[in-house]
């Protein structure tokens, strides 16, 4: 494996780490002293992930 195959595999592992904390965010502490804006925002990050309309790592880079 080279060196550009090891750091895509770990960018997208980190990427689908990401989308896992994405999923825990509610849970977080502090998240109750965040305002109704940045709460909403987190739920529109959720949402846009839920649905797929994020760029993975391939897609913006390539092969």
């Amino acid at each position: 494996m080279t060196g550009v195959e090891t750091l895509e595999k770990k960018l997208e592992r980190i990427e689908r780490l990401l989308v896992e904390i994405n999923s825990k965010i509610d849970n977080f502490m502090g998240y109750e002293y965040l305002s109704k804006k940045e709460r909403e925002e987190l739920r529109k990050m959720r949402e846009e992930i839920r649905k797929g309309e994020f760029i993975k790592f391939e897609d913006l880079f390539g092969d």
